[in-house]
């Protein structure tokens, strides 16, 4: 009879370490969402930069090229988009951005968001088509269009306030093909 009691205690313990642990997870998981939310903000996920009808931040960054650009050096429309290498909708954004940009009337920046070691590809994909900035993520670039995840795109009217924007060049409107 005792190795009736000495199993029911010990399945009881375990019970009990099982809820202790799984309380914890809950815990631990509900620390993250908060976390979360609050990096993030209040921000609809639709929305990759800054709000549309909202002025971009003040920047100055140096292309890849050596030339410099600024919030207020940013004349006429502007086509803006921000990948990061080894980001897989990054890489399936790729090929619409490089196709939007060779369509777009205005001027058009990227920002490759990497160690320049690890940006050689895209600048090279994108150097034909647009101005290419290389920064880390948090970066003077990033900040100012207030980046929430990769790959953001944005259209920017002449006085910098953002017009649309989106983590999909599907975000965007499509462009008259002449």
């Amino acid at each position: 009879m005792w190795y009736l009691t000495a199993a029911v205690i010990l399945v009881g313990a375990l019970c009990v370490l099982d809820l202790i642990l799984s309380l914890g997870i809950v815990r631990r998981l509900r620390e993250q969402d908060e976390t979360l939310a609050r990096l993030t903000g209040p921000r609809p996920a639709s929305e990759a930069t800054v709000p549309v009808g909202r002025r971009i931040g003040e920047f100055t960054a140096t292309t890849f090229s050596g030339a410099v650009v600024s919030r207020d050096g940013m004349v006429g429309d502007r086509l803006v988009g921000f990948l990061s290498p080894g980001c897989r909708p990054c890489e399936q954004q790729l090929p619409r951005f490089l196709e939007y940009a060779e369509r777009f009337p205005g001027h058009v920046l990227a920002v490759v968001v990497a160690d320049v070691a690890d940006a050689g590809e895209y600048t090279a994909r994108l150097a034909p088509v647009a101005d290419v900035v290389v920064e880390k993520d948090g970066g003077t670039v990033v900040r100012a269009f207030a980046v929430t995840g990769f790959p953001a795109f944005c259209l920017l009217g002449a006085d910098g306030v953002v017009t649309a924007n989106g983590p999909t060049m599907a975000a965007l409107p499509a462009l008259s093909r002449t």
